[in-house]
Protein backbone atom coordinates (compact mmCIF):
# COMPACT_ATOMS: atom_id res chain seq x y z
CA UNK A 1 0.00 0.00 0.00
CA UNK A 2 1.25 3.47 -0.87
CA UNK A 3 2.44 5.55 2.05
CA UNK A 4 -0.03 8.12 3.34
CA UNK A 5 0.73 11.82 3.77
CA UNK A 6 -0.33 14.31 6.43
CA UNK A 7 -0.06 18.08 6.21
CA UNK A 8 -0.43 20.70 8.91
CA UNK A 9 -0.54 24.24 7.65
CA UNK A 10 -2.54 27.32 6.81
CA UNK A 11 -5.83 27.94 5.02
CA UNK A 12 -5.99 31.60 4.03
CA UNK A 13 -8.15 34.00 2.10
CA UNK A 14 -5.81 35.77 -0.32
CA UNK A 15 -6.13 39.16 -2.00
CA UNK A 16 -3.52 38.80 -4.74
CA UNK A 17 -2.23 41.42 -7.16
CA UNK A 18 0.17 40.55 -9.98
CA UNK A 19 0.92 42.06 -13.40
CA UNK A 20 -1.86 39.76 -14.67
CA UNK A 21 -4.51 41.42 -12.48
CA UNK A 22 -6.04 41.20 -9.04
CA UNK A 23 -8.14 38.39 -7.56
CA UNK A 24 -9.64 37.18 -4.30
CA UNK A 25 -8.80 33.50 -3.95
CA UNK A 26 -8.46 30.85 -1.26
CA UNK A 27 -5.04 29.37 -0.60
CA UNK A 28 -2.54 28.50 2.10
CA UNK A 29 0.03 25.74 2.55
CA UNK A 30 -2.66 23.25 3.64
CA UNK A 31 -4.37 23.84 0.28
CA UNK A 32 -1.62 24.00 -2.34
CA UNK A 33 0.34 21.16 -0.76
CA UNK A 34 -2.49 18.58 -0.63
CA UNK A 35 -3.74 19.43 -4.12
CA UNK A 36 -0.29 18.54 -5.44
CA UNK A 37 0.41 15.58 -3.14
CA UNK A 38 -3.02 14.02 -3.79
CA UNK A 39 -1.89 13.27 -7.34
CA UNK A 40 0.29 10.55 -5.83
CA UNK A 41 -1.08 9.50 -2.43
CA UNK A 42 -3.79 9.94 0.20
CA UNK A 43 -3.42 13.22 2.09
CA UNK A 44 -4.81 14.17 5.51
CA UNK A 45 -5.26 17.93 6.02
CA UNK A 46 -4.90 19.68 9.39
CA UNK A 47 -5.50 23.40 9.90
CA UNK A 48 -8.05 26.03 10.87
CA UNK A 49 -10.48 27.99 8.71
CA UNK A 50 -13.32 30.40 9.36
CA UNK A 51 -16.93 29.40 8.79
CA UNK A 52 -17.08 32.16 6.17
CA UNK A 53 -14.99 30.10 3.74
CA UNK A 54 -15.26 26.51 5.01
CA UNK A 55 -17.78 25.40 2.38
CA UNK A 56 -15.65 26.80 -0.44
CA UNK A 57 -12.56 25.07 0.94
CA UNK A 58 -14.45 21.78 0.96
CA UNK A 59 -15.30 22.35 -2.68
CA UNK A 60 -11.71 23.23 -3.64
CA UNK A 61 -10.32 20.23 -1.77
CA UNK A 62 -12.97 17.82 -2.97
CA UNK A 63 -10.75 14.94 -4.08
CA UNK A 64 -11.02 11.25 -3.20
CA UNK A 65 -7.38 11.36 -2.04
CA UNK A 66 -7.88 14.32 0.33
CA UNK A 67 -9.23 13.82 3.85
CA UNK A 68 -10.52 16.96 5.64
CA UNK A 69 -11.25 15.44 9.05
CA UNK A 70 -8.51 17.62 10.56
CA UNK A 71 -9.86 20.89 9.13
CA UNK A 72 -11.10 22.85 12.17
CA UNK A 73 -13.89 25.37 11.49
CA UNK A 74 -14.07 28.52 13.62
CA UNK A 75 -16.80 31.15 13.84
CA UNK A 76 -14.02 33.75 13.54
CA UNK A 77 -13.32 34.81 9.91
CA UNK A 78 -10.55 33.18 7.93
CA UNK A 79 -7.05 34.71 8.00
CA UNK A 80 -6.85 37.37 5.26
CA UNK A 81 -3.62 38.04 3.33
CA UNK A 82 -3.06 40.99 0.97
CA UNK A 83 -0.06 40.72 -1.34
CA UNK A 84 1.37 42.47 -4.38
CA UNK A 85 3.79 40.28 -6.33
CA UNK A 86 6.89 41.79 -7.93
CA UNK A 87 7.77 39.82 -11.07
CA UNK A 88 11.15 41.56 -11.37
CA UNK A 89 12.51 40.29 -8.05
CA UNK A 90 10.07 37.35 -7.73
CA UNK A 91 8.97 38.33 -4.27
CA UNK A 92 6.16 40.36 -2.72
CA UNK A 93 6.60 44.13 -2.89
CA UNK A 94 3.72 44.75 -0.46
CA UNK A 95 2.12 42.57 2.21
CA UNK A 96 -0.44 42.98 4.98
CA UNK A 97 -2.77 40.64 6.83
CA UNK A 98 -5.69 40.26 9.20
CA UNK A 99 -5.09 37.27 11.51
CA UNK A 100 -8.69 36.10 11.74
CA UNK A 101 -9.01 32.65 13.32
CA UNK A 102 -5.35 31.61 12.96
CA UNK A 103 -4.35 32.49 16.57
CA UNK A 104 -7.07 30.13 17.86
CA UNK A 105 -5.52 27.00 16.36
CA UNK A 106 -3.94 24.53 18.74
CA UNK A 107 -2.85 21.66 16.47
CA UNK A 108 -4.31 18.28 17.36
CA UNK A 109 -3.59 15.85 14.55
CA UNK A 110 -6.23 13.31 13.60
CA UNK A 111 -5.42 9.68 14.27
CA UNK A 112 -4.87 8.99 10.58
CA UNK A 113 -2.56 12.01 10.38
CA UNK A 114 -0.54 10.75 13.34
CA UNK A 115 -0.05 7.40 11.65
CA UNK A 116 0.81 8.74 8.18
CA UNK A 117 4.27 7.72 7.03
CA UNK A 118 4.96 11.18 5.56
CA UNK A 119 4.35 14.57 7.22
CA UNK A 120 4.68 18.08 5.82
CA UNK A 121 4.65 21.03 8.22
CA UNK A 122 3.88 24.26 6.40
CA UNK A 123 5.44 27.60 7.23
CA UNK A 124 3.99 28.90 10.50
CA UNK A 125 4.93 29.73 14.08
CA UNK A 126 7.79 27.36 15.01
CA UNK A 127 6.11 26.49 18.30
CA UNK A 128 3.12 25.16 16.33
CA UNK A 129 5.45 23.28 14.00
CA UNK A 130 7.08 21.61 16.99
CA UNK A 131 3.68 20.69 18.45
CA UNK A 132 2.71 19.03 15.17
CA UNK A 133 5.95 17.06 14.88
CA UNK A 134 5.60 15.87 18.49
CA UNK A 135 2.31 14.16 17.58
CA UNK A 136 3.51 12.40 14.44
CA UNK A 137 5.07 8.97 13.96
CA UNK A 138 6.08 9.80 10.38
CA UNK A 139 9.21 8.20 8.97
CA UNK A 140 9.69 11.13 6.56
CA UNK A 141 9.09 14.72 7.68
CA UNK A 142 9.33 17.79 5.47
CA UNK A 143 9.03 21.40 6.60
CA UNK A 144 9.08 24.97 5.35
CA UNK A 145 9.88 28.20 7.18
CA UNK A 146 9.84 31.97 6.65
CA UNK A 147 12.56 34.60 6.87
CA UNK A 148 10.66 36.49 9.59
CA UNK A 149 10.73 33.44 11.89
CA UNK A 150 14.33 32.58 11.01
CA UNK A 151 15.49 36.11 11.86
CA UNK A 152 13.31 36.75 14.92
CA UNK A 153 13.32 33.29 16.52
CA UNK A 154 16.39 31.47 15.22
CA UNK A 155 16.73 29.11 18.17
CA UNK A 156 13.16 27.87 17.85
CA UNK A 157 13.49 27.42 14.10
CA UNK A 158 16.71 25.43 14.58
CA UNK A 159 15.03 23.16 17.11
CA UNK A 160 12.33 22.41 14.52
CA UNK A 161 14.53 21.80 11.48
CA UNK A 162 16.78 19.39 13.39
CA UNK A 163 13.76 17.08 13.55
CA UNK A 164 13.03 17.28 9.83
CA UNK A 165 14.28 15.03 7.01
CA UNK A 166 13.64 17.36 4.05
CA UNK A 167 13.84 21.12 4.41
CA UNK A 168 12.23 23.37 1.79
CA UNK A 169 13.70 26.89 1.63
CA UNK A 170 14.09 29.82 -0.74
CA UNK A 171 17.57 31.19 -1.35
CA UNK A 172 16.79 34.11 0.97
CA UNK A 173 15.56 31.81 3.73
CA UNK A 174 18.62 29.59 3.40
CA UNK A 175 20.87 32.66 3.63
CA UNK A 176 19.08 33.89 6.74
CA UNK A 177 19.27 30.47 8.38
CA UNK A 178 22.96 29.84 7.66
CA UNK A 179 24.33 33.39 7.67
CA UNK A 180 25.66 32.74 4.18
CA UNK A 181 24.90 33.76 0.61
CA UNK A 182 22.36 30.97 0.26
CA UNK A 183 24.71 28.85 -1.81
CA UNK A 184 24.56 25.13 -2.52
CA UNK A 185 27.48 24.67 -0.11
CA UNK A 186 25.44 26.26 2.68
CA UNK A 187 22.60 23.84 1.99
CA UNK A 188 25.00 20.88 2.01
CA UNK A 189 26.35 22.00 5.38
CA UNK A 190 22.85 21.65 6.85
CA UNK A 191 22.64 17.99 5.83
CA UNK A 192 23.46 15.84 8.80
CA UNK A 193 22.21 18.48 11.24
CA UNK A 194 19.79 16.53 13.37
CA UNK A 195 17.98 14.25 10.93
CA UNK A 196 18.17 16.49 7.83
CA UNK A 197 18.75 14.35 4.76
CA UNK A 198 18.05 16.88 2.02
CA UNK A 199 17.55 20.60 1.50
CA UNK A 200 15.39 21.66 -1.43
CA UNK A 201 16.30 25.21 -2.42
CA UNK A 202 13.51 26.89 -4.37
CA UNK A 203 14.68 29.35 -7.01
CA UNK A 204 11.40 30.49 -8.57
CA UNK A 205 11.92 31.01 -12.32
CA UNK A 206 15.40 29.44 -12.01
CA UNK A 207 14.00 26.10 -10.91
CA UNK A 208 15.15 24.26 -7.80
CA UNK A 209 18.01 22.17 -6.45
CA UNK A 210 17.88 19.24 -4.05
CA UNK A 211 21.06 19.14 -1.99
CA UNK A 212 22.24 16.19 0.09
CA UNK A 213 25.52 15.31 1.77
CA UNK A 214 26.33 13.20 -1.28
CA UNK A 215 25.69 15.82 -3.96
CA UNK A 216 22.97 17.81 -5.65
CA UNK A 217 20.33 17.53 -8.35
CA UNK A 218 19.44 20.81 -10.02
CA UNK A 219 16.52 21.18 -12.43
CA UNK A 220 15.23 24.20 -14.35
CA UNK A 221 11.73 25.52 -13.91
CA UNK A 222 9.17 23.84 -16.15
CA UNK A 223 8.28 26.08 -19.09
CA UNK A 224 4.86 27.77 -18.94
CA UNK A 225 3.09 30.09 -21.33
CA UNK A 226 2.65 32.87 -18.79
CA UNK A 227 3.13 33.25 -15.07
CA UNK A 228 -0.13 34.56 -13.61
CA UNK A 229 0.17 34.02 -9.84
CA UNK A 230 3.23 32.52 -8.09
CA UNK A 231 1.41 32.24 -4.74
CA UNK A 232 1.62 28.68 -3.43
CA UNK A 233 4.23 27.48 -5.92
CA UNK A 234 6.62 26.46 -3.15
CA UNK A 235 3.96 24.48 -1.30
CA UNK A 236 2.92 22.81 -4.55
CA UNK A 237 6.56 21.85 -5.16
CA UNK A 238 6.76 20.33 -1.68
CA UNK A 239 3.49 18.48 -2.31
CA UNK A 240 4.75 16.99 -5.54
CA UNK A 241 8.10 16.09 -3.99
CA UNK A 242 6.79 14.38 -0.86
CA UNK A 243 3.72 12.97 -2.60
CA UNK A 244 5.91 11.25 -5.17
CA UNK A 245 8.14 9.76 -2.46
CA UNK A 246 5.00 8.43 -0.74
CA UNK A 247 3.84 6.95 -4.04
CA UNK A 248 7.10 5.04 -4.62
CA UNK A 249 7.56 4.33 -0.89
CA UNK A 250 11.18 5.48 -0.98
CA UNK A 251 13.15 8.38 0.45
CA UNK A 252 16.68 7.83 -0.80
CA UNK A 253 19.16 9.59 -3.08
CA UNK A 254 17.93 8.06 -6.37
CA UNK A 255 14.30 8.92 -5.57
CA UNK A 256 15.03 12.55 -4.66
CA UNK A 257 15.84 13.52 -8.25
CA UNK A 258 12.59 12.12 -9.62
CA UNK A 259 10.69 13.68 -6.71
CA UNK A 260 12.18 17.09 -7.53
CA UNK A 261 11.03 16.78 -11.14
CA UNK A 262 7.49 16.01 -9.98
CA UNK A 263 7.56 18.92 -7.56
CA UNK A 264 8.67 21.35 -10.27
CA UNK A 265 5.84 20.16 -12.51
CA UNK A 266 3.31 20.80 -9.73
CA UNK A 267 4.77 24.26 -9.10
CA UNK A 268 4.40 25.08 -12.80
CA UNK A 269 0.75 24.02 -12.73
CA UNK A 270 0.17 26.28 -9.72
CA UNK A 271 1.44 29.50 -11.29
CA UNK A 272 -0.47 29.59 -14.59
CA UNK A 273 -3.77 30.71 -13.04
CA UNK A 274 -4.84 32.67 -9.98
CA UNK A 275 -5.24 30.63 -6.83
CA UNK A 276 -5.57 26.87 -7.05
CA UNK A 277 -7.30 26.64 -10.44
CA UNK A 278 -4.17 25.51 -12.29
CA UNK A 279 -3.45 22.70 -9.84
CA UNK A 280 -7.05 21.53 -9.74
CA UNK A 281 -7.39 21.37 -13.49
CA UNK A 282 -4.29 19.26 -13.95
CA UNK A 283 -4.37 15.72 -12.57
CA UNK A 284 -1.44 13.35 -12.78
CA UNK A 285 0.01 9.89 -12.11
Amino acid sequence: MTWEVAVAGTLHSDDISTPAGRRDVLGGSAVYFPLAAARYASVHVNGIVGSDTAAEYRRILSDPNIDLEGMVVSETPTFRWHAVHDFERWTTSEESSEPGCDPEWQPVLTERSRRAQVLFVGSMDPSLQRTVIDQSSAELIGADSMTVFIEDRPGEVRSVIERVDVLFLTVAELAALTGSDGSREAAAALCGTGRIRAVVVKGGPLGAVCVTAMGAVELPAAPVGRVVDPTGAGDALAGGFLGYLAHVERADEPAFGAALAEGITCAADAIVEFGTDGLRRTRAV
